[in-house]
């Protein structure tokens, strides 16, 4: 395998970045897009380790610190999932730079948690192939859930904790009025791409709501489905892995580490035409 540090402009930004690849011509790129956090390894642990697997397989890879995070310059004053707009340019950027430079049209995705949203805003490109989704988040904070973090935050915010009757008569029926979470736009429109691209959930099934799987989210998920024919419906796939969750990769045992890595790497295989 042959690895390329890049920086790579895109608007603004200058974006550390790493490409991968194997010796041979390869059949594919893999853009690896990690969750927020501190990574020891460019684009998080995970990526690392994928793309030592992917090149194993024929298959480029690319992966990156977002704007603001490990080796990429720049302040970002919080993640949000639903504001991926700027790290969404920065991930398109990379993989044209890397596109380009090995000459590749094709492409896949693997992302987890934030990098998942990233990815599945992407996957209506019509050379994406298809998209593994770790630990993604289906349901987004609505405009009101968004402002009560502005009020939890605050001084009121701060008196009502500081009060035990406040937090029982103001506190409760506040998170319930404004805690409102719905499907986010970008998950349920990923499913129209499924005439033609692959899609793939996983989640831990260890403490699953830590990757923001719940029952309401199935629910968002089955609505998504139900809409589509059975030749979509069979390009998806959510399925539980044991352990996680997979949001904690690098403080997972090493052989959870390494059985996360033999599940994904054979979804993405398979997005691509075999190897000749």
């Amino acid at each position: 395998m042959r690895e390329f540090p890049v920086f790579v402009v895109a608007g603004a930004d200058r974006v550390a970045a790493v490409v991968a690849a194997p010796e041979e011509q390869p059949r594919g790129v893999v853009l690896l897009l990690a969750g927020t956090g501190r990574h020891i390894a460019i684009g998080s642990t995970l990526s690392a380790r994928l793309s030592e697997r992917l090149a194993a397989e024929g298959l480029a890879s690319v992966r990156l610190d977002y704007a603001g995070s490990g080796d990429s310059p720049g302040l970002v004053s919080q993640w949000d999932p639903a504001e991926i707009g700027a790290t969404t340019a920065q991930a398109r950027a990379v993989l044209d730079v890397a596109r380009e430079a090995l000459d590749v049209k094709a492409f896949a995705e693997v992302g987890t948690c934030y990098g998942s949203r990233i990815a599945l805003s992407l996957i209506g490109d019509p050379s994406c192939a298809g998209a593994v989704c770790l630990a993604p988040p289906i349901l987004d904070v609505g405009g009101l859930g968004r402002m009560s973090r502005g009020v939890r935050d605050g001084r009121v915010g701060a008196l009502v904790r500081s009060n035990a009757t406040l937090r029982r008569v103001v506190g409760a029926p506040a998170r319930r009025l404004l805690g409102v979470r719905k499907p986010a736009p970008r998950v349920v429109g990923a499913f129209a791409h499924l005439d033609r691209a692959r899609l793939v959930f996983l989640y831990g099934a260890r403490n699953a709501h830590e990757d923001h799987y719940s029952g309401r989210a199935q629910k968002s998920i089955d609505a998504a489905v139900a809409g589509l024919s059975p030749e979509e419906r069979s390009r998806f796939e959510l399925h539980m892995i044991a352990g996680g969750p997979l949001t904690t990769f690098d403080g997972l045992p090493p052989e959870e580490q390494e059985e996360i890595v033999d599940v994904v790497v054979p979804f993405v295989t398979s997005f691509f035409e075999p190897r000749n």
